[in-house]
């Protein structure tokens, strides 16, 4: 059911700009290409590498604003999955690149109608600072996280581990909850690692990560840790666990998504870094726990 604000503003702009769904590889995904190579405002490469981001192969990687003469003006991407959330299935839509023509900014709002109307869990994270009011107005809350960034050095030591790392599915599949192989299916095609570490030779006392190393600037080597089963176990054994991810991968920094500065981390650092940002929700479950998985972040 769509909100008084949005209500009058379909009242008030009645035009002939239609909204249309756009599917993967069909004939309108390269006019989408098209249009958003000619946006002087975004990083056109980067929402391409986004595009590629498909959990659900029957839904639309975005919606389009189209004129009378069926050329494209805007642009509205979109992430649909079915996400596990505490034992439940959850139809989740993660919202990114709402990209419109200047002459055509009044009406941007149409894009988001058909994904409103369905009445869904929606995300989207830091958003451009002009969209922030109108999300507000959609009935969308303001949340707040941290990106936090830590010298992988600080892990490194010479004390006897018994922390095993393993890599291969057929291994640890058992060992994981019925959620995390859900998680595990769905990020399948994305470019993350999936990590299984299990303390003292006992697979049962283990921790699942999903993890996706990146170049800062090109140049500095950062593995964003994007998913952690336990939170306290994670805390009790984050020596040996940033030491084995230390010796995997060489990255310089590791860097979390959290809510609070020490969600993941059992201390503070001599060497960290703290970016605050935003995140909008709407009907977020209230079971939820945040992470970034299913979201233009795993790309």
């Amino acid at each position: 059911m769509l909100n008084n604000f949005l209500t009058k503003l379909e009242k008030k702009f009645y035009t002939n700009l239609k909204v249309e769904p756009i599917f993967k590889d069909e004939e309108k995904h390269v006019y989408v290409l098209k249009f958003l190579k000619n946006q002087k405002f975004i990083n056109s490469e980067e929402v391409l590498e986004i595009l590629k981001i498909n959990f659900d192969q029957k839904k639309p990687i975005g919606y389009v604003l189209v004129n009378n003469e069926k050329k494209i003006v805007g642009f509205l991407g979109t992430i649909f999955c079915i996400r596990p959330i505490k034992d439940q299935l959850v139809e989740h839509c993660y919202l990114h690149s709402w990209v419109v023509s200047e002459k055509h900014r009044l009406e941007a709002f149409k894009l988001i109608i058909p994904i409103i109307k369905k009445n869904i869990f929606l995300s989207t994270y830091s958003p451009i600072k002009s969209l922030e009011g109108l999300y507000k107005k959609l009935g969308f809350v303001e949340a707040q996280f941290f990106s936090k960034f830590v010298l992988s050095f600080s892990f490194f030591n010479f004390k006897k581990n018994n922390t095993h790392m393993n890599e291969e599915k057929t291994f640890y599949e058992q060992y994981i909850k019925e959620d995390e192989k859900i998680l595990l299916k769905d990020h399948a095609l994305t470019d993350t690692k999936k990590i299984f570490m299990y303390f003292d030779n006992n697979k049962n006392d283990n921790i699942f990560i999903i993890v996706k190393k990146k170049f800062k600037n090109f140049l500095f080597p950062i593995l964003e840790i994007l998913y952690v089963s336990n939170l306290k176990k994670f805390k009790s054994h984050e020596e040996k666990i940033g030491f084995e991810l230390f010796k995997k991968f060489k990255t310089i920094f590791f860097k979390v998504n959290i809510l609070e500065k020490n969600d993941i981390f059992s201390k503070n650092f001599l060497l960290e870094k703290n970016i605050k940002k935003k995140v909008f929700y709407y009907n977020k479950p209230s079971n939820f726990k945040f992470d970034v998985l299913y979201s233009e972040l795993v790309r």
